[in-house]
């Protein structure tokens, strides 16, 4: 039994500690404001723009409730996985699970969608 106990212990200090998901109650504050696909989406306020904030996000599709963030770190920098709860604007008691990733490309854009295969590239809208 001793024995046991020794390997138990060896295995787990010999192997290397990985941080490699970081799990987060919000969306980080580098990502939040309004983002749309092109300029002139931002002057006109499209309804396809996406607003984040600390704890939701949402388009004109409807709003969704953050549950929990997941960060990976990527070849490109961090990746974000965003698990929600999100409501639809035409029906309020349609609800559903939604994951979405959010890979920042610089300050100011980032690709954002359902699945790496989905990401669409957005761009931070000026505040106001």
């Amino acid at each position: 039994m001793n024995r046991f106990a020794i390997l138990a212990v060896a295995a787990l200090t010999l192997s290397p500690a990985a941080a490699d998901e970081i799990r987060r109650a919000a969306i980080p504050t580098v990502m939040l404001g309004t983002w749309a696909e092109t300029p002139e989406q931002c002057a006109t306020k499209d309804k396809s723009n996406v607003s984040i904030e600390s704890a939701k996000y949402g388009d004109g599709s409807g709003t969704c409730a953050v549950r929990w963030v997941v960060t990976t770190p990527s070849p490109h920098g961090t990746n974000y996985a965003v698990h929600a709860l999100c409501t639809s604007s035409r029906d309020q008691s349609r609800t559903q699970a939604v994951n979405i990733i959010i890979r920042p490309d610089g300050t100011d854009r980032a690709s954002m969608g359902r699945s790496f295969n989905q990401l669409k590239t957005y761009q931070r809208c000026p505040a106001g």
